[in-house]
Parts: C-alpha cells; structure tokens; sequence
C-alpha cells in the first residue's frame, strides 16, 4: 500500500474506535446521572405518601388515604402503590405488580426515618417509606413521648423511562462523535494529500531515475523536510549527469587506454620473462662453465692424491686444493639451488625412503666431521617410526646435512644431536606426520639475529664461522621444507645451543629396496680382462683426466671429441661402456646417445652421461635420450668408479687409502 493508503486506514482506525470509546464512556456516564435522579425523584415521592398516610394509619380508614394513592399512581412510570400496616398488612393497594413478580414483604429497617430503594429487578424499583406518629411534648408529661411506627408506604417504579432515556444518550452521544469523527478524517485526507503529493512526485522522479533518465527533477514543494529530500535528489541526478558526461567523454578513449596500458602490461611482462630467463640461462651457463674447469681441478687433485710417494707436504697442498674446489662447487650448488627455488622451477621426486637407513648415512658423514672438533654425535629414530616414507630424499638429506653441518660449525664443544620422531597418525593409517630436530650445544644464536640467518647470503656468529660459509644453506633449507609442505623453525638462546626442528606430512610407502652400497673409495685396479672405455668430451683436459685415471686402473681408453666421432668409433669397434659428455660441438651427448641406442651394438651398451649442468631436467634429458646413469661435474672419483663397477660387473683390488677423501 502507498503511504497515503497505510495512512488512511490508520487514522480511521484510530478516529473511529476513539469515537466509539468515548460516546460510549459519556452513554454510560449520562445514564447513571439519570438514574440516580429518577431514586432520587421516587424516594421523594415515597416519603410524601408516607406523609399523607399517617391519618389513614392511625384511625385505619382507607379512605382517608385513597387520594393520595391515585394522585401517586398518576405520576409517569409507578406501576403500584401500596400503604401497609406494622404487621405487613395491606391497608390499601393500586396499581399492577411488574411483569413475572409476586407480592413480598417489606424489608423493614427500624433504624431509618427517611424512604429508601428496598430492591431493584431488571424491569421496576421498589421503594418504600416508613410512616411515623409524631406526638408533641407537653408539661404533663413525666415521660418524654417517643414516635411509633404506624406503617410503610410502598411505590413501584418501572424503568422504562430510564431505559428510554440511556438509549437516547447513547445515540446522541455516538452519532455525533462518529460525525465529528468523519469531519476530522476528510481533513485528515485532505492534509496526507497535500503531505503525500511531493512525495509521490519524489517517488516518480526516483523510479524515473532507476530506469536511466538522467534528467528527471522533482518540484521542491510541500513540508520543509520534504523538501531537503527534494533538493537533496535533485542535486545527486545533477551530481550523476555530469559524470556520465564525463564518462561519456572518456569513453571514446576507453579503448585506446586499455590497449595502451595493455601493451605495456605485455611488454613488462615480456621483459620480466626474458629477465627470468636470462638470470636462469646466466646461471645455468655459469654453472656449467665453472663446472667444467673445476671437474679438471679436482679430478687431477685426486688423481694425484693417489700417488704413493707424495711428501706430507704435497698431500697437504693437495688436500688444500681438493678442498677449495669442494667449497666452490658448494657454493655454486647453493647459488643455482636458491635461483630455482625462487624460480619456482625446483620440483619434489618423492620415493620410498627408510628413516633409520637416512639417519644412518647421515650419522657415517657428520661423525667423521665432529671427531675433528671432538664433539659428540648423537642420533635417535624413534621405535614407532614407519619403515618406508614416500618422500625426496635427495631434498631431504640436503637440509638435514645443512642443518646439521652448521651444527657442528658453530658447536665447540659438547654435543650435536639429531632426532626423528612419529608425531601423529592419521585415521585411515596412510599418512604420517614425522618430526626432524638438529640440536647443538653450541654460541647461539641472538633473538634479533633469529629471522635474519634464514635470509640469503646472511649469517650469524663470529667472523671465523662466517667466512667457513655462503650464508645460503638455511634460506634453501627453509624453501625446500616449506616445498615439502612443512616450515623451518628455530629455538635458541645466547650460550645454550640452537633447536633447529621442522614437520612433514608424508604417505606412507611400500619397503624401499636395498640401497646402493657406498662406493669404493680406494682402488688399485680390477680383477679380470682389460676393458676399453671410449671418454667423450669437447674439452681436451677432462678427457685427459679421465684417461690419466682409468688408465692407472688397468682400463684401455679411447678418446672422442664430439658425439659424431664418439658414434663413428662406437660403430668401428664397440667398447664395453661410453662416458659421455653432454655439451659438446657439432652433435650434442643426448643425439649421440639416441643413435648409438639405435644400432645393433649400442642398444645394451653401458652409457654414463656426464653434464656441468646438474639440474634435474638435463638428467631426465638424459635419461629419456637412453643413458644407463647421469653424474654431474665435477664428480668424485670414488662415485665414478662404484658407477664403473655396477655398469662393467667389476670386482675391485682395493689397497690402504692415502686419504679418507680417496
């Protein structure tokens, strides 16, 4: 309903039901007013027939009184008058009794002089008067006289004037209030039209404006806050004319402003590609480059480490080399580690892994480590801990050794521990949550220095320990845990050791198989006949590094300089396995590898691939083009040779190493 309408209907309502109310509060007022007149007017009229019944009492004609009864019974509305005896004797009696009653005696009230209502019906009063003697005092008297009842006067009044009367009252009253009601609702009316027109004509303008209009005004009339509303529309369809002028006005240029800033989303986005790509393709390239100098370096290092007859102070020098050359393929791993992380180009190759076989290889490599500061090592595997975990285990062993490395740098004394422990089950029982903590004994680390160490290229400590470092290994462990679904966490304190601690969610795997045996470290040669290996490599001194050292073995070596001189001697004269480069001029290691495959003789013929480029990508490239295994440069020689001996079948004549790195 319109306001209008709701407003109508509420105030006649209203109007009407006060008008009721109250013509009928003044109908029942007015009757009583004219009921307790018309007792009043009947007892009165009781006490003066008690007054002219007093001789007829007394001398008990009835004669005496007849007049006074009919001039009684002449008054409107007296139905019967009765004169009766003390003794309720009937002296004499007129009129007609109201309809459905009998005669009754009087209820006297001795104690009362004056005429009184003795009871009441739905159609007539009963009102009687007592009738008293009235003896004069004389002076003969000894006693003083006193009154004597001679009888009662009875009247009997019908209602019917008061039933009149309260029906003309009650019409009266509610006829004219209902006519001033209906007066005061035509105001009414007319006052909500005059309120409801300016905003009807509001309403009008607003739903013109909903369907578009732009134009639409309204006429400021009517009450002054109605008219704020008005103005106050009027200047918002002005306010959003002029900007959809303004939108208008640019809308021409819309377009050209879209493709504009378009193309220079596009190029930004091309620049920051080909930036991406080149920062990726730089460090691939220089990985590969620093790589193929340094496989040089440390394989003639160790090749030379092999020598017998090496003065302590050449074992040294060597030892010193070996070692420089080992911390700068660190750092080159580290470097390339965090680009690809950052890159997002990093992917998890999840397989099964045994905790306890993992903490072991890590306790055999950090053990040696912590001899030389004289700490203690612990490890600890839980006895509910699963036998097989399907997890990386290249990425996972990376951080627990960084961890564990800086535990034992930064550890003078005391004790470096590591901890796995099952910390939750799900319900199905395929899934588990494991618990990895390195802790140590030693400096600590500061409460400001807490979140800084797990930034690039920041470290903490002195600047003995810092210089021992790259700053990396905990920005790339943190990103590898946070890749395997967990975070890092630390918990130190100056003096009392560092808590370095994170959680994996892993599935559950099936046994994984037995693991590779650790590689020969020290060897002099192999049992059985002369093997020839064909060495593949553009770069003159890693193939003559290679040929140096299997040539000390006992190997015949072959030499090519590119992968068509490698495939031309394969066809000539097959060798019994192939090392091969990948990189190299004129015919790539991998198209190399996928012709020889596709000859008679080259299809079970042993091949290892060897890169600078170490990613996972090259070694599935690898892979895929048909290599038996892939090593990246720079390689260790007792890798390669465990590599050898799987390929070939070899058994190996081992002698006393000259170095625990041999």
């Amino acid at each position: 309903m319109t306001f209008q309408q709701q407003l109508g209907i509420a105030m006649t309502v209203g109007v009407f039901c006060l008008a009721l109310f109250s013509s009928m509060g003044s109908a029942w007022q007015g009757s009583r007013q004219v009921r307790d007149n018309l007792i009043q007017q009947s007892m009165r009229m009781a006490a003066s027939l008690a007054t002219q019944s007093k001789l007829a009492l007394l001398s008990g004609s009835p004669e005496n009184v007849a007049e006074a009864v009919a001039a009684t019974l002449a008054f409107p509305d007296v139905l019967r008058v009765e004169v009766l005896k003390t003794d309720g004797g009937k002296l004499l009696t007129k009129g007609v009794l109201p309809k459905g009653e009998a005669d009754k005696p009087v209820l006297m009230q001795l104690a009362t002089r004056e005429a009184y209502l003795e009871s009441e019906s739905d159609d007539a009063w009963r009102f009687v008067a007592p009738v008293w003697s009235t003896r004069q005092e004389t002076p003969f008297d000894v006693v003083a006289p006193t009154d004597e009842l001679l009888g009662h006067a009875v009247v009997v009044m019908s209602k019917s004037t008061l039933t009149r009367m309260v029906a003309n009252i009650f019409l009266v009253n509610i006829l004219s209030s209902f006519f001033f009601a209906a007066v005061f609702l035509v105001v009414i009316r007319l006052l909500s039209a005059r309120l409801t027109r300016p905003l009807n004509s509001l309403s009008s303008a607003m739903a013109r404006a909903e369907q578009g209009d732009v134009q639409v005004r309204t006429s400021v009339d009517g009450p002054r806050d109605i008219q704020t509303m008005a103005q106050a529309f009027n200047q918002m369809i002005a306010a959003l004319q002029e900007r959809g002028d303004e939108l208008e006005r640019h809308r021409g240029h819309l377009e050209e402003l879209v493709r504009d800033r378009t193309t220079e989303l596009r190029m930004a986005k091309d620049r920051a590609e080909v930036a991406s790509q080149a920062k990726s393709d730089f460090l691939a390239r220089m990985s590969h480059e620093l790589r193929t100098p340094l496989n040089a370096i440390m394989g003639y290092a160790q090749i030379l480490k092999m020598d017998r007859t090496l003065t302590d102070r050449q074992l040294n020098c060597l030892n010193t080399i070996h070692g420089s050359g080992e911390h700068l393929l660190m750092l080159i791993v580290d470097i390339l580690d965090l680009s690809q992380i950052e890159a997002g180009k990093t992917d998890l190759r999840p397989t099964p892994v045994d905790p306890r076989t993992l903490a072991a290889m890590l306790d055999d490599i950090i053990r040696i480590k912590a001899a030389e500061k004289q700490l203690t090592f612990l490890t600890d595997c839980g006895e509910d801990l699963p036998t097989a975990l399907l997890v990386d285990e290249k990425r996972l062993r990376q951080v627990l050794l960084n961890l564990l490395s800086n535990a034992v740098k930064f550890t003078m004394s005391g004790i470096v521990s590591l901890n796995i422990k099952l910390v939750s089950r799900d319900e199905a029982g395929r899934q588990v949550r494991v618990r990895f903590e390195v802790q140590d004994s030693g400096v600590g680390i500061r409460q400001e220095d807490q979140q800084r160490v797990f930034e690039p290229f920041e470290q903490a400590g002195d600047a003995r320990s810092r210089a021992a470092g790259t700053g990396l290994g905990l920005a790339i462990s943190r990103q590898l845990v946070r890749l395997m679904g967990g975070d890092l966490h630390l918990k130190s304190e100056i003096g009392a050791g560092s808590l370095f601690w994170f959680e994996l969610d892993l599935p559950l795997a099936e046994q994984p198989g037995a693991s590779v045996e650790m590689p020969i470290v020290s060897v002099a040669g192999y049992e059985g006949p002369r093997r020839r290996i064909l060495v593949v490599d553009d770069v003159a001194a890693n193939r003559e590094m290679l040929t140096e050292l299997l040539g000390a073995l006992g190997f015949e070596t072959q030499e090519a300089v590119h992968g068509q001189d490698a495939l031309d001697k394969v066809l000539a004269a097959a060798p019994d396995l192939v090392l091969m480069d990948l990189a190299m001029p004129v015919m790539d290691g991998l198209e190399a590898t996928r012709r020889i495959r596709e000859t008679e003789s080259g299809k079970a013929l042993p091949i290892i691939a060897l890169s600078a480029n170490a990613s996972h990508t090259h070694r599935d490239q690898a892979m895929e083009a048909g290599a038996t295994l892939f090593m990246s440069k720079p390689f260790d020689n007792a890798v390669l040779l465990g590599n050898l001996g799987r390929c070939l079948s070899l058994t190996w004549v081992t002698q006393p190493s000259v170095d625990p790195k041999l």
